[in-house]
């Protein structure tokens, strides 16, 4: 598909210009003569036409789009719409704003599809991999109620809360994972060509040699013949547990398992409650059923073990419970989120307390986060450090016994 940019009339004699998108010139022309649209111009957009030949064999329903790229679409969409300006006019506008050249298309296909007859919730839902059940979920009711614009400025703030989330995370363990993989490879470099080079020094050497040195050598001498093999076997290590944990059983072990390791078991906590509690709030606040919204924020929380905690508690809500008990019978919720949630529940305020307990554990996570990054930069420093001095040590014990022997003759 090519974006084209045309100028022309409709059957009233109008002047109408804006986008479609199409094969070719020829398609879209047919395209705008069906909705009575006859053309004066049309040109294909120079970026499109200059990266086609690239791009002849994208599907681009499925692939993702950058989720600064799509909070930002949606904030302008809300804008428009706010502004009473008609939806296939707002669609155009936004189709044009777009920067993400993937993000463009599927929208301009958003447009065709809207200008076709379909919901604006059916056009999103054609593209599952950027357009989530939330957001077509909360799309639909907006437009079932006629408050579009107030549910896509929601959308808007949700997604802005997710990706700053994410953000801080992804940042926060950045630095110890560069930190983990230059170690290693410094590591592996000493042991493999340096050690060996100055450890020759003692192979004539008849003293024994301190028990520090020895262990080096042994380590030297096996990392010196195999560090490719360690390479390969570190880096196949790392994708047999992404692979395993890409399953359905190796997630639940996962998941199971990373909550239980001090501190990270604590802040991934932290982090699937903050999700679970702003994203039903924003579900309900926009007027989706409380067991529909239950249904979507499951796969949200991004655990297993507390995804399914929420499925036998929507099962629990369904007969007729209410939504604190099932929960807090579950023990994979804090006491504060259950006892929040059934304030909410007696006062009819639950969006707003699940937004008050969502405010008070992104605090908590962001001063987590800021926490454990102030202790493992030192600590991952402390460990590389103590490594050097270690290998410093086995070499320069050796030597001062060599001098001190050569002295003494």
């Amino acid at each position: 598909m090519a974006l084209f940019d045309y100028k022309g009339t409709d059957s009233a004699g109008k002047a109408s210009k804006g986008v479609v998108d199409a094969d070719s010139s020829k398609s879209a022309r047919l395209k705008l003569k069906q909705r009575g649209i006859f053309t004066t111009d049309i040109r294909e957009r120079a970026a499109e036409k200059a990266g086609r030949g690239a791009k002849t064999n994208l599907n681009v329903s499925s692939g993702r789009v950058k989720m600064a790229s799509l909070t930002a679409m949606t904030r302008q969409l809300s804008t428009l719409v706010k502004a009473r300006i008609p939806l296939d006019e707002a669609l155009i506008a936004v189709v044009e704003q777009t920067d993400d050249g993937r993000l463009k298309s599927i929208m301009a296909q958003v447009l065709e599809s809207v200008n076709g007859g379909k919901s604006l919730a059916d056009s999103f839902r054609m593209f599952p991999k950027v357009f989530s059940p939330i957001f077509v979920a909360m799309i639909q009711v907006g437009e079932a109620s006629g408050n579009l614009d107030l549910v896509l400025n929601r959308l808007a703030d949700f997604a802005e809360s997710q990706y700053d989330l994410r953000n801080k995370v992804v940042g926060a363990m950045a630095y110890p994972a560069f930190m983990a993989v230059a170690g290693s490879g410094i590591t592996i470099f000493l042991f493999a060509f340096a050690v060996p080079k100055i450890t020759e020094v003692f192979a004539g050497s008849k003293m024994p040699l301190p028990t520090l040195t020895v262990i080096m050598i042994n380590i030297s001498a096996v990392v010196s013949q195999h560090w490719l093999a360690l390479i390969f076997a570190g880096v196949g290590s790392f994708f047999l547990f992404k692979f395993y944990t890409s399953t359905a059983a190796g997630r639940a072990w996962w998941d199971a398992f990373s909550l239980k390791i001090p501190v990270v078991g604590k802040l991934k906590r932290m982090i699937a409650v903050s999700r679970f509690a702003r994203t039903l709030s924003t579900m309900i606040g926009s007027g989706v059923q409380l067991l529909d919204a239950i249904d979507i924020v499951k796969d949200v929380v991004d655990n297993d073990v507390i995804r399914k905690a929420l499925i036998q508690s929507r099962e629990s809500i369904s007969e007729g419970h209410s939504i604190s008990g099932p929960l807090k019978a579950s023990g994979q919720f804090p006491p504060i989120l259950t006892h929040m949630i059934a304030i909410g529940e007696k006062t009819g305020e639950l969006e707003q307390m699940l937004n008050v307990v969502s405010d008070a554990y992104d605090n908590q996570v962001d001063t987590a986060i800021k926490s454990m990054t102030r202790l493992l930069e030192p600590l991952m420093i402390l460990i590389m450090g103590g490594m050097i001095a270690l290998i410093a040590l086995s070499i320069f014990m050796p030597m001062l016994q060599m001098n001190n022997l050569n002295s003494l003759s």
